[in-house]
């Protein structure tokens, strides 16, 4: 059972009488897949606004709408409850959700390898419930809540941030017993202005785990822990990072081209625990750390999170390698980018002996630096070996410049098509990369 799965939950969690118990199928806020039997928030935005929909939403059969336009405070519609303000509603629902819940909770934050993480922890820990695909912000995160079950030991919920101030609203409601930091790098510049943007935004989850809780952290950069030290000392901080300097790091280090062993070793375990995994690259290392540094946290056995990554039972949404054109490998990661996590990404496909392409879109929301930032990832990516980079979009003229020989710019999407088409060979491996905004997983079906 979710939290919210009938009316009954509704008007317990929103504090607003609702007279009749409905069944609440599933939870909407876009009208494009509401199912008979749905809850409809008609959220109002910058570019958008629910409220315009809710007779769609009626009519595709939706059982309760939430909307927030005051044409509906008098309605005599009982399918229509009015509140002030539908992000407001979801807010509450959620805070009252949290009071109910008595089990742990997990935030995990980041610039970048959040949505991994978060896989890796909720998938290793029994009886977890966990973010629903990418849902971070003020209206995914309380979707996410509502639709996590009543029985879960554990919740695990990633938050997002382009602004500051969005971490602290997020966290404030979750409390976290286990506070998660993935890592500081180049993300959201265009609203958060620099690195000691990112770190004073991350860093606002640490005032909101609870006392005497936890935050799980990189030691690559002394001033930042440092910086986290000092916010709080009720909150013990447990490190993860590739040396004998934090709190868990890895040994023995093989990669395969489809498998990953490593030993994890810490101060805190008695013997040193052998990973095998599919997950490749030192970014997953890294996730993989961070994950185990939660599961010791909860006090878990070890086995369970062994077995888990040996068998292949975590739902990867990056880099989910499948058979392409002509016989090649493909990697999709299609799902997002910035400069850290291009070098990562440009990291794994560097291990692959055969001839290396990398599918490049622009990277956005970089600020005043964008030029720069896709100019350093055209030499990084030289610099590592790549055979062939392709680029698509206005901004990757910087990194096709900076890359040289090799490198390929398109302007027209049917261009990079066909170019795809004509020079992809079995003896392959792409690289698919780009920011959501790019939507470069089109180039996937050429």
């Amino acid at each position: 059972m979710k939290f919210i799965s009938n009316s009954n939950d509704l008007s317990r969690f929103l504090e607003i009488p609702i007279a009749k118990n409905i069944p609440l199928r599933s939870i909407s806020i876009d009208t494009r897949t509401i199912k008979k039997g749905a809850l409809f928030f008609a959220i109002k935005g910058k570019n958008f606004n629910g409220n315009h929909f809710v007779d769609i939403a009626i009519n595709k059969g939706a059982s309760i709408i939430i909307a927030d336009d005051k044409k509906f405070l008098k309605t005599k519609n009982n399918r229509i409850i009015y509140v002030k303000n539908t992000i407001q509603a979801l807010k509450k629902i959620s805070e009252n959700i949290i009071k109910s819940y008595d089990g742990k909770t997990i935030a995990i934050t980041g610039s970048s390898g959040k949505t991994s993480t978060t896989n890796i922890v909720a998938s290793t820990l029994k009886l977890s419930s966990q973010t629903l695909k990418n849902f971070n912000n003020e209206i995914g995160m309380p979707l996410s809540l509502m639709n996590a079950s009543k029985k879960s030991k554990n919740i695990v919920l990633e938050i997002g941030a382009s602004k500051l101030k969005d971490i602290h609203y997020l966290s404030k409601i979750i409390k976290p017993h286990i506070g998660v930091i993935t890592n500081i790098g180049k993300s959201h510049l265009e609203m958060l202005k620099n690195i000691e943007g990112v770190l004073k935004v991350k860093s606002e989850l640490v005032s909101n785990i609870k006392r005497n809780g936890y935050l799980v952290a990189p030691n690559e950069n002394k001033k930042n822990l440092n910086f986290w030290k000092n916010i709080r000392s009720d909150i013990q901080i447990i490190t993860f990072g590739m040396d004998k300097s934090a709190d868990f790091y890895p040994k023995k280090i093989k990669f395969g081209k489809n498998k990953m062993n490593f030993y994890i070793a810490s101060r805190y375990i008695k013997e040193d625990l052998k990973i095998t995994t599919s997950l490749n690259g030192e970014h997953n290392i890294k996730n993989i750390l961070t994950s185990f540094a939660v599961n010791y946290c909860l006090g878990n056995t070890n086995n369970f999170f062994i077995n888990v990554l040996k068998n292949d039972a975590i739902k990867e949404m990056r880099q989910i390698k499948s058979k392409w054109l002509g016989g090649s490998l493909l990697i999709d990661d299609t799902y997002n980018a910035n400069p850290d996590s291009t070098r990562k990404s440009i990291d794994l496909l560097s291990m692959y002996k055969e001839r290396t392409i990398l599918v490049l879109g622009d990277m956005l929301e970089l600020g005043k630096y964008k030029k720069k930032y896709h100019k350093e990832i055209g030499e990084y990516a030289k610099n590592r070996g790549i055979n062939t980079l392709l680029g698509f979009g206005d901004l990757t003229k910087n990194t096709i410049d900076s890359f040289g020989k090799g490198g390929f710019f398109f302007k027209q999407e049917e261009d990079l098509r066909n170019f795809l088409k004509e020079n992809v060979t079995a003896k392959d491996v792409i690289l698919i990369k780009g920011s959501r905004g790019m939507i470069m997983e089109r180039f996937i079906n050429v």
